[in-house]
């Protein structure tokens, strides 16, 4: 039998401070980078001179490439630890890429690596890690909460992606692709069953329709009763029923057609929809005031909740997509052209009561077109260079006839609604060269210029229907260059060193929440990123390692805080306002490292590791929630961050991945097992208890979730003929109770749970 490695996931990344009266910081993390590199090398090029080691083949740099020769951080899932892993959305991929977390704020899925992430949330704010599915971007941090029933391969790059993935992608860009249409009949059906009557069914079916046209044709369903008890408005210490239940869809079709010898057409038309109300939950559990509904009125426990208005937060996307491929002599040119019709309709009990204090609803909808094109050329002797442009436009806009943002007090009436909406226009062109001046040195030069115009419109009326903010309209602009540069040197066959510049840019936006004035609805200023790396790969017949260190100099940090709504009649409760502004500055830097090892046929193993060291170096103005330890009640103030955790910044995190196949029963069996580890981390409010909380509390920071690690693991047969297969699986088997949300505001602290264990079984089929 042929032996096949599959390391699953590798990670490649390093990195290295810059710069400045940082100096001897920086140094000393080169210092031992280098040392490490150094060390790691010649261990390398003594026990394994050269190797055909299975090749990972990546798209990082829009051309195809192998894994170790690419200068910057990678972390690669392929589809069977995807599989092994029990993958199947975005929420999941902290569980295998070192460095990373995904985590919710309010109904808007945020993605952080090496602590780059967004404070920022609300219809129409784009994310700073970006999100690109078969190529095209997704802006919408709403709908990219979804599973994907048919995911070939995630690939997480780390560090600032400026130059071919520029369009707000100042942490990264995380790139999921869906299997493609194939050329032989080819079908995969699974099911599952687990607990709080979590029902998964997902399908693929794919095959020519003739010599030149192929389809295929994926879909999900899933339907989860939910995992938080809503509690008995009557009696104490009664559970009536689940809080927050999920029911989401999708389904995925795509026609390839061979339209020359040289020319490929795919067409794809793409339907999610998805009512997860996870994080629509808002129960204060700590620091409300005497008025506040006492028990059974209220929940008073993470993993509870209570509500008289039920939650929901709806989203339905309709996109279709048409990628053109050409050969020419020079090399491959490729067309992306997507349109994208969002509708995301919400709402929420934002005191988390029986009784009715504050409630909220909003409609939006969001129209997305894109359009790419980009030039690969192969044709110049030493040289690879990508040349491309791209036009990004994206309107998202209140539904008036549904009410817009509309904001119902402790009546039950209305008291105000807002009705905005935004529109972005982004032009851009790139280029990125590689040149090699040996054959085993090479050279990387890159840059991408960005010019966004952006507007926005509101008005804002209160109960009687008048205007409290007249109908007002606002442009911006705004624009950057974004280089990078690198240099790699290859010690050994397979085996490399680099070290890598590069800047990052995450656009202005303007705040679609209700303000008091025109003079209010300013933007903010867009964020910028420096990033410095080096790093250490090798990829050997039965061994992969990667090892990196990197410095981030990080300006004008995109942040939001909630401060009393301006316009909330006298005597009513109204829902806080987001309110955005900037940080002055951060810094960040740690080491990053993981290992794919198959030690003999059919174990493999991987494991990874994140130092990180993530810190306001220069924010004395923040807005945060304090505690006033007189009262006991929760205080908007002024803090000074300075010195402080950046949020989703764990100082340490890990995971270990084995899984391991055997023939059993004249079949196959596969038993999978994944371990992460987070240490103590501010989950997404870097709020400080403040002066009047004492001060032995002062500085500290309120909203932290203490470390905790997860446990998960798979048991699956497959039968002799290699198309169905049984299994078992449980997720979060210590049943570790720990916050997806954590934060606070005049009602109180409030925080959604993760989800706890779940036990469930599976049946598949393959064709």
């Amino acid at each position: 039998m042929k032996k096949v490695h599959d390391f699953g996931l590798v990670d490649s990344a390093i990195s290295s401070p810059a710069s400045g009266g940082r100096a001897l910081k920086k140094g000393l993390l080169l210092g031992a980078a280098i040392a490490g590199v150094i060390v790691a090398s010649q261990a390398s090029a003594q026990t394994r001179p050269s190797s055909d080691g299975q090749d990972i083949v990546v798209t990082a740099q829009r051309r195809a490439q192998r894994l170790e020769e690419i200068p910057m951080a990678v972390t690669v899932v392929s589809a069977r630890a995807i599989e092994s892993a029990n993958i199947t959305g975005l929420h999941d991929i902290g569980r295998v890429a070192a460095g990373v977390q995904v985590n919710f704020a309010g109904a808007f899925t945020q993605p952080a690596i090496r602590g780059v992430t967004t404070l920022t949330n609300g219809n129409g704010i784009e994310n700073n890690v970006a999100i690109y599915v078969d190529g095209f971007y997704e802006p919408s941090p709403v709908t990219i909460n979804i599973d994907l029933a048919n995911l070939a391969s995630i690939e997480v790059l780390k560090g600032p992606q400026g130059t071919l993935y520029g369009r707000n992608a100042t942490g990264g860009a995380i790139l999921m692709n869906t299997l493609a249409p194939s050329a032989t009949m080819t079908a995969k059906f699974d099911l599952s069953y687990a607990s709080f009557e979590d029902k998964r069914v997902s399908g693929y079916v794919a095959g020519p329709l003739s010599d030149k046209i192929r389809f295929s044709v994926a879909g999900s369903y899933r339907d989860r009763e939910g995992y938080l008890e809503l509690v008995d408005p009557n009696v104490v210490g009664k559970v009536i029923g689940r809080g927050n239940p999920l029911k989401q869809g999708t389904v995925r079709t795509k026609l390839e057609v061979d339209l020359a010898e040289n020319f490929q057409a795919t067409l794809a038309y793409n339907y999610m929809y998805s009512n997860d109300t996870g994080g629509h939950v808002y129960t204060p559990y700590q620091y409300t005031s005497g008025t506040y509904p006492a028990p059974p009125r209220r929940a008073t426990r993470l993993g509870q909740v209570s509500y008289n208005v039920a939650p929901k937060l709806a989203n339905a996307a309709h996109q279709g997509t048409l990628k053109l491929e050409l050969e020419t002599g020079i090399g491959t040119l490729t067309s992306y052209t997507g349109y994208t019709a969002r509708e995301d309709r919400s709402r929420f009990d934002f005191d988390g009561t029986y009784n009715q204090l504050i409630s909220f609803t909003s409609a939006f909808d969001q129209n997305t077109f894109q359009q790419a094109v980009d030039l690969v050329i192969k044709a110049v002797d030493r040289l690879d260079l990508v040349v491309g442009a791209a036009y990004f436009n994206d309107d998202v806009h209140a539904v008036p006839e549904l009410g817009g943002s509309s904001n119902f007090g402790s009546t039950g009436g209305l008291t105000s609604r807002t009705v905005s909406g935004t529109t972005t226009k982004s032009y851009s062109a790139y280029a990125d060269a590689t040149y090699a001046l040996t054959d085993a040195l090479s050279i990387n030069l890159g840059g991408r210029y960005t010019h966004d115009d952006k507007d926005v419109d509101m008005y804002v009326t209160n109960a009687a229907g008048n205007f409290t903010l007249a109908p007002t309209h606002k442009e911006a602009t705004f624009s950057a260059f974004t280089p990078r540069a690198s240099i790699r040197y290859e010690l050994a066959p397979r085996t490399n060193i680099y070290a890598s510049w590069s800047k990052g840019f995450r656009s202005g936006s303007f705040n679609l929440g209700s303000v008091a004035t025109p003079d209010l609805l300013r933007p903010i200023r867009p964020e910028k990123l420096t990033a410095y790396e080096v790093g250490f790969k090798t990829a050997q017949n039965d061994f992969r390692f990667d090892i990196a260190a990197f410095y981030y100099d990080y300006t004008d940090i995109n942040v939001s805080v909630t401060v009393p709504a301006p316009l909330c009649p006298v005597g009513q409760t109204c829902v806080p306002i987001p309110q955005f502004g900037n940080a002055p500055a951060a810094e960040i830097y740690g080491v990053d490292a993981q290992f794919g090892f198959t030690p003999f046929e059919g174990l493999n193993i991987q494991a990874g590791g994140a130092w990180l060291h993530a810190r306001y170096t220069d924010f004395p103005n923040a807005t945060g929630n304090g505690l006033n330890i007189l009262t006991g009640l929760n205080t908007s103030q002024g803090q000074n961050w300075s010195g402080q955790q950046m949020a989703r910044a764990p100082n340490f995190s890990g995971n270990l991945n084995v899984d391991y196949s055997f023939p059993f029963i004249s079949g196959e069996m596969q038993l999978g097992g994944n371990v992460t580890y987070t240490d103590s981390y501010v989950v997404n409010n870097a709020s400080l208890y403040g002066p009047l909380a004492g001060s032995a509390l002062a500085n500290k920071q309120r909203y932290r979730q203490g470390a905790y690690a997860l446990l998960n693991a798979s048991v699956t047969w497959t039968d002799p003929s290699g198309h169905l297969s049984l299994g078992m699986f449980g997720r979060n088997i210590t049943d570790q109770r720990y916050r997806s949300t954590y934060s606070g505001s005049g009602l109180g602290d409030y925080s959604g749970m993760a989800s706890p264990r779940s036990l469930g079984v599976k049946i598949g089929y393959k064709y």
